[in-house]
C-alpha cells in the first residue's frame, strides 16, 4: 500500500490480530449476530490495488485486512490497553474455545460453521493452512509458523498445535485466516497465488468463511463484496465496493462528489483543514506506523561507530519536521522500537532530550570527525562524513522529511545526498544491505514480539544488521516466558538497549488516516485497522 505497501514485514502482526467486529443480538448456536439492515452500497477508495485476499499469501496490511473480512481465523483478537485479548466463543472466530497445556494448544471448532459453498469448516482446513505456511517459508506470513512443530487434526472439529516450546504468542500466531482444503488443497503455489485474481465470475466463486464473499474482482480497479449467506454474521449492506485510485486528489474529489464513502489519506497537509472546513470526518488507526532512517554499518566506517549514530540522531529536530509536515496532531516522536501504543514497553525519551545540535557536534569531534579541509563537511583520514540516503520516490511525506533532515545534518558538518528510488527496488536493496542510509518504516504490529527485526543480523528485515548480544538475550528470555506478564520486562529492556545503540534514527510513530463521508454511518476505526466492523456499516439515504 503506498505508504509503502506495508513496509513489509510488520503487517503479519496486524493480520494475526484478525478483524474484530462488534455485534448486537443473540442468534443461532449461541452466536451474536446483527439482523439484516437497510441495504445499499458503501464504496471505499484505496491508494493501491491488492494482489490477493488469501491471508497466508498477503504481502501488505491492506491485503491482510481484506483477507480477514473473507477468511476467519480460529480466534478473534481485541486490542485493549497495550495488549491483545481473545474472547472465547466470538461469532467471528471459527473455534468455540481452546485449551493450553504447555507447548500444546488445542482448538475446538464450532461444528455449525460452513464455508460459503455449504461445506463444513473443519480441522483439516486448519492443518492444511498451517502446513502451507510451513512449506512456503518465503512468504511474510510464514512467521506465524516459525515456532510450530506440527498441526494435528485429531477429529473433524478438534485441532492440536504442537510448538517447539510454550511462549506468550501462541494464540496470536494461530490467528491466521483459514483456507478451505477442499478448494485449494491440490493447487500449486503459483495456482494458489493466481486464484483470487481470477475469481471474476459469478457471486461466490471464491469459497470463504467471513461475513462477506467476493462478488467480482476484474483486471481493473474494483473489488465487490456481498453478504455471505452461510455466515452467522449478516452485513447490513447489500454491497461493499473497493476502488483503487492511486491519485490522492482524484480519491478526495470522488469522496466529495459522493462517489466514495471512505478514502485512504497519504498526506496530512490538508487533513485538519478538510475536517474543519467540510463535513468530512477524520478517522484514525492510531500510532500504527513508524518512520526511521537505518544506518548500514558495513557501508561507511563512521556508521559502525555508535557515537556517530547517536550524533546523527541528536541532530534531527523531529518537532520542527512534524510541524512542517502538518503531522504534529497525528504523530509522536519515536525513542525506540516500541511506541506509546505498547504502554510501558516503550523506551523513555533520552534524559538530555532527543534534539541537541551542540551535543551532536561534540560527539562527532570526540569520534575524530572534524572539518580538516574547511569545505563544511567533516572528514577523517581523507574520508568525508557523507552518505547517500535512499528514499521512496513515491512517498511525499518521506521525501519532504528527507530534505529537512538533509539541511539539519548539514548544520553539524554531515553531507547527505538524497537518492529517490521506487519503493520495491529500494526495499530489495535494503534487505540486501546494498545502501548507506535508507529512509523506510514499519507498520506497528499488535504483538510485542519484535525479535524478527533485531535478533538475527542476517534476517531480511534486520536491515541495519543489528547484532546486540545483550538485547538478543532479553528477547530470547521474553520468547521463553510462559506468560505475557513474565515476558514484558525482557521486551522492555531489550528495546531500551536497542534504542541506546542507535541502529536507526528512530523518527516518529504516526496515525494512518482515513476520511469518511457523513453519509457513512456506524463505522468503527481503531488500533486494529479500518475494517473493524464492515458488517455494521450503513449509508444514509440508501434504500
Amino acid at each position: 500500500m503506498p505508504t509503502d505497501l506495508l513496509e513489509r514485514r510488520m503487517f503479519p502482526l496486524v493480520l494475526l490480530a484478525t478483524v474484530a467486529l462488534s455485534l448486537a443480538c443473540v442468534g443461532d448456536a449461541g452466536h451474536t449476530t446483527r439482523s439484516r439492515g437497510p441495504g445499499g452500497t458503501a464504496a471505499v477508495g484505496l491508494a493501491s490495488r491488492p494482489t490477493t485476499v488469501l491471508p497466508p499469501l498477503a504481502t501488505s496490511a491492506l491485503e491482510g485486512e481484506l483477507g480477514a473480512v473473507l477468511y476467519l481465523g480460529l480466534n478473534y483478537a481485541e486490542w485493549g490497553e497495550g495488549s491483545l485479548d481473545y474472547p472465547a466463543g466470538h461469532p467471528l472466530a471459527l473455534a468455540r474455545d481452546w485449551t493450553v497445556d504447555g507447548s500444546e494448544l488445542t482448538y475446538h471448532l464450532d461444528p455449525s460453521r460452513r464455508w460459503s459453498d455449504g461445506t463444513p469448516i473443519g480441522s483439516r482446513d486448519v492443518a492444511f493452512t498451517y502446513g502451507l505456511l510451513q512449506r512456503l517459508e518465503h512468504l511474510p506470513m510464514s512467521i506465524a509458523a516459525a515456532r510450530l512443530d506440527s498441526v494435528v487434526a485429531r477429529d473433524d472439529t478438534t485441532v492440536v498445535f504442537h510448538f517447539e516450546g510454550e511462549y506468550p504468542g501462541m494464540l496470536y500466531d494461530t490467528g491466521v485466516g483459514i483456507l478451505p482444503v477442499h478448494v485449494f488443497g491440490d493447487l500449486s503455489e503459483d495456482e494458489l497465488a493466481a486464484v483470487a485474481q481470477s475469481a471474476t465470475g459469478s457471486e461466490g466463486s471464491l469459497v470463504v468463511s467471513g461475513p462477506y464473499m467476493l462478488a467480482a474482482w476484474g483486471p481493473g480497479d474494483r473489488i465487490e463484496l456481498v453478504p455471505n449467506p452461510e455466515s452467522p454474521v449478516r452485513p447490513r449492506l447489500d454491497r461493499l465496493v473497493f476502488r483503487t485510485i492511486p491519485e490522492p486528489v482524484t480519491r478526495l474529489a470522488a469522496l466529495r462528489a459522493g462517489e466514495l464513502h471512505l478514502v485512504q489519506v497519504e498526506s496530512y497537509r490538508e487533513t485538519s483543514r478538510l475536517e474543519e472546513a467540510t463535513d468530512l470526518r477524520v478517522l484514525r488507526v492510531p500510532q500504527r506506523g513508524y518512520d526511521y532512517i537505518a544506518w548500514n554499518p558495513a557501508s561507511h566506517e563512521a556508521l559502525a561507530d555508535r557515537t556517530v549514530r547517536q550524533a546523527l540522531s541528536l541532530a534531527i529536530d523531529r518537532d520542527l519536521i512534524l510541524a512542517a509536515l502538518d503531522m504534529t496532531e497525528f504523530a509522536e516522536k519515536a525513542y525506540g522500537p516500541y511506541g506509546s501504543i505498547f504502554g510501558d514497553l516503550a523506551p523513555l525519551p533520552p534524559p538530555d532530550g532527543d534534539f541537541d545540535r551542540a551535543a551532536a557536534r561534540r560527539l562527532l569531534t570526540r569520534a575524530g570527525w572534524v572539518d580538516g579541509d574547511g569545505d563544511g563537511v567533516r572528514d577523517q583520514d581523507g574520508l568525508d562524513l557523507a552518505f547517500k540516503l535512499g528514499v521512496p520516490a513515491e512517498n511525499e511525506r518521506r521525501m519532504d522529511a528527507a530534505l529537512l533532515i538533509q539541511a539539519q545534518l548539514a548544520e553539524i558538518g554531515v553531507q547527505i545526498e538524497i537518492k529517490p528510488q521506487e519503493f520495491n527496488s529500494l526495499f530489495t536493496r535494503a534487505r540486501a544491505r546494498d545502501y548507506e542510509a535508507v529512509f523506510l518504516g514499519w507498520q506497528v504490529g499488535l504483538d510485542p514480539d519484535i525479535s524478527f527485526f533485531w535478533v538475527d543480523p542476517e534476517s531480511p528485515v534486520n536491515v541495519a544488521s543489528y547484532d546486540g548480544p545483550e538485547a538478543r538475550g532479553h528477547f530470547e528470555s521474553a520468547l521463553a516466558a510462559a506468560t505475557a506478564l513474565e515476558a514484558a520486562p525482557h521486551w522492555r529492556e531489550g528495546a531500551r538497549i536497542i534504542a541506546a545503540d542507535y541502529p536507526y534514527a528512530f523518527l516518529w510513530y504516526f496515525d494512518f488516516v482515513w476520511l469518511a463521508s457523513p453519509r457513512l454511518e456506524d463505522i468503527r476505526v481503531d488500533a486494529v485497522g479500518f475494517l473493524r466492523n464492515p458488517h455494521e456499516w450503513t449509508v444514509a439515504g440508501e434504500p
